[in-house]
């Protein structure tokens, strides 16, 4: 089964977005259920999957990968 693409972001694009999670975390004091982000609703195991994914090369490779996707997930709704 292809996965589907939610959203390509850049370094910077990744930066900005997981500095935006951070920050929710911070004032809320938990992982929001999902964010909007440029536009995409973006559930948290689909970010959750992509921060991993990203640590996941940064560890095998001792670089950041140029782009970082985020892909479409079934969630959990409420």
């Amino acid at each position: 089964m292809k996965r589907r693409i939610k959203k390509e972001m850049n370094k910077k694009e990744y930066e900005k977005f997981i500095k935006y999670i951070l920050d929710i975390n911070q004032k809320d004091g938990k992982l929001p259920k999902y964010v909007e982000f440029d536009g995409k609703k973006i559930y948290k195991n689909e970010y959750i999957n992509t921060i991993e994914n990203v640590n996941k090369f940064i560890l095998e490779n001792g670089r950041h990968p140029e782009t970082a996707t985020i892909y479409l997930q079934k969630h959990n709704r409420p």
